[in-house]
């Protein structure tokens, strides 16, 4: 039996593939729900599936920001961009991430953060440690005069769970759990700049959310929509935006806001770096198998 599902393997060369075609063809002038559209038809097009909603992350905006039905938004020249995915097959989750510049004076950024995910890509080879971990990708952004997001962690997926329990932490970090084999788990360093707070909080929106209890309200409309959300996605996030030709955007939210506060499900702020500066994202996620380390992604 092999210590590593298959399923893992597949759902991480999609993920791959549509990762160089974001790289590749996002630009200025395309649209959020634009962009998300098009990671999602790719995705598909695999035999793949959405893990959780694709974030799109402007400058400050560092995670969990899904458009919604009648968004506008555009990307423009001099922005600094995330683009953070996630592909399951048959429940099995690879995340990944990347980050596009539209500005010149943040390559340097970019260059940073990916050179603290090669780092800890090879210290997870050597050192099981994910304190260790952390305390390499803190180094490697000081190098280059940045600083890391005390607050975001990478973490270790699991079948249907996109955040299975462990977390690798952007810097050192006593008393954390090791990696053993058979974790498959994704790394994810956030770097900003030297002057900002290095921190993220909560912003007012909230555009992703999942299903965490299967119990019923006795409402029908409620029920209703919660038994779909667990036959669909399980407990994988989702984005009322993919309910839309169904629903009108009040409605949605009057529904998912109302299983929320029966704690039915749960909503994910959208988060900003506290100093609102740019903030820059790379991810790989990897397994630990009989051979070693792999990086599925």
């Amino acid at each position: 039996m092999q210590l590593i599902p298959e399923e893992y393997r597949r759902s991480g060369k999609i993920t791959s593939e549509v990762k160089a075609l974001v790289r590749s063809r996002i630009k200025p002038g395309m649209g959020f729900l634009e962009t998300c559209e098009f990671v999602k038809k790719e995705v598909e097009s695999r035999g793949g599936k959405l893990a959780f909603p694709t974030g799109i992350g402007v400058n400050e905006v560092t995670a969990h920001y899904a458009p919604q039905e009648g968004d506008e938004s555009v990307l423009h020249e001099g922005e600094l961009v995330k683009v953070d995915f996630g592909v399951h097959v048959d429940g099995y989750v690879t995340d990944t991430s990347v980050t596009i510049s539209f500005n010149p004076e943040y390559n340097l950024l970019l260059e940073a953060t990916e050179r603290c995910l090669e780092t800890a890509i090879s210290t997870a080879r050597r050192e099981p440690r994910t304190a260790e971990i952390g305390r390499e990708i803190h180094r490697e952004a000081a190098r280059f005069g940045f600083k890391t997001i005390e607050n975001l962690t990478g973490h270790t997926v699991d079948r249907y769970v996109v955040h299975a329990g462990k977390s690798i932490p952007n810097l050192f970090m006593p008393g954390m759990q090791s990696l053993k084999k058979g974790d498959v788990f994704a790394i994810e360093p956030f770097l900003t700049l030297s002057s900002a707070a290095g921190y993220v909080v909560d912003a007012q929106s909230k555009t992703i959310f999942s299903l965490v209890a299967r119990k019923k309200t006795g409402t029908a409309e409620l029920d209703g929509f919660a038994d779909r959300i667990w036959t669909e996605r399980k407990t994988l996030p989702f984005t009322p935006q993919w309910y839309a030709a169904e629903y009108s955007k009040e409605k949605l939210y009057d529904i998912v806001g109302r299983l929320v506060a029966k704690k039915i499900m749960r909503a994910y702020p959208t988060l900003v770096e506290a100093s609102r500066s740019p903030v820059a994202q790379f991810e790989h996620t990897m397994a630990l198998d009989e051979n070693g380390l792999s990086v599925l992604t």
